[in-house]
């Protein structure tokens, strides 16, 4: 078929179309994705957000201060906001070798629910002792953590605390071992001073003890002549006046 003219420029026309169909078409999807990189822009903005902004409350097994001997049960809310109704369970069901009394009082710990929770509070509980370690009792549990922050719940949270880490830990170490420690340690290095102090100003050290002797000496010579002469005016005291002089 013989393409006159107007076929030319309608074949023309219908791919200037079909052109601008599929430049319309990338447009598109190219705006469709800008959107979609904001959107997730945008999530990840408000998720930032919400998390630097909602509390959180660790659950942990510590040891108590140097000396106690005690191991502590701690709840803590790290986060910036409060933490509400906050619940805790433990897997397996908490236990302390300090008696069926001892491990009711901590389970009713864990089965409350704490209306509140500020930012920076740190709850301690009396958890166990050293003997935890030579017992036949869990030494390992899974803490799980519900509680609402200021956008509503928050995701659940789970530890798993092994006790027999913290054997190496300062439980059962005497009051101020630490202390003394560093004190030894300062008592040594004083007396490495000293030592290196005398080697260095030996002749002025052994000059001082010269002198100091020959000042003790110089003053017992002084106190033997003093207590001579008392004693010679004490014997002629003694003997009277003399009979020449008397007649």
């Amino acid at each position: 078929m013989e393409m006159t003219p107007e076929t030319w420029i309608a074949a023309g026309a219908a791919g200037v179309a079909v052109v601008a169909a599929v430049i319309s078409a990338i447009q598109a999807k190219h705006a469709n994705d800008q959107v979609e990189i904001a959107e997730r822009q945008l999530e990840l903005a408000e998720k930032i957000h919400r998390e630097q902004n909602e509390p959180y409350v660790i659950v942990d097994i510590q040891p108590g201060a140097p000396g106690s001997m005690l191991l502590h049960l701690v709840v803590e809310n790290i986060g910036s906001t409060v933490a509400r109704n906050v619940r805790i369970s433990a897997d397996p069901p908490i236990e302390t070798s300090f008696g069926e009394q001892a491990t009711a009082d901590l389970q009713a710990v864990l089965a409350r629910v704490y209306p509140m929770i500020p930012p920076g509070r740190r709850l301690e509980f009396i958890f166990d002792g050293p003997s935890r370690f030579n017992g036949a009792l869990p030494m390992a549990y899974t803490f799980t953590v519900h509680y609402e922050g200021p956008f509503g719940p928050v995701e659940e949270l789970e530890y798993l605390v092994d006790i027999d880490t913290l054997t190496e830990s300062p439980v059962g170490q005497r009051p101020l071992k630490r202390v003394e420690q560093d004190l030894e340690k300062i008592r040594k290095e004083l007396a490495g001073l000293t030592t290196a102090y005398k080697k260095v100003n030996a002749p002025a050290i052994r000059q001082e003890n010269e002198r100091q002797l020959q000042a003790y000496q110089d003053r017992q010579a002084q106190r033997a002549a003093e207590q001579a002469a008392t004693g010679q005016e004490d014997e002629a005291g003694a003997g009277g006046p003399d009979p020449a002089a008397l007649t």
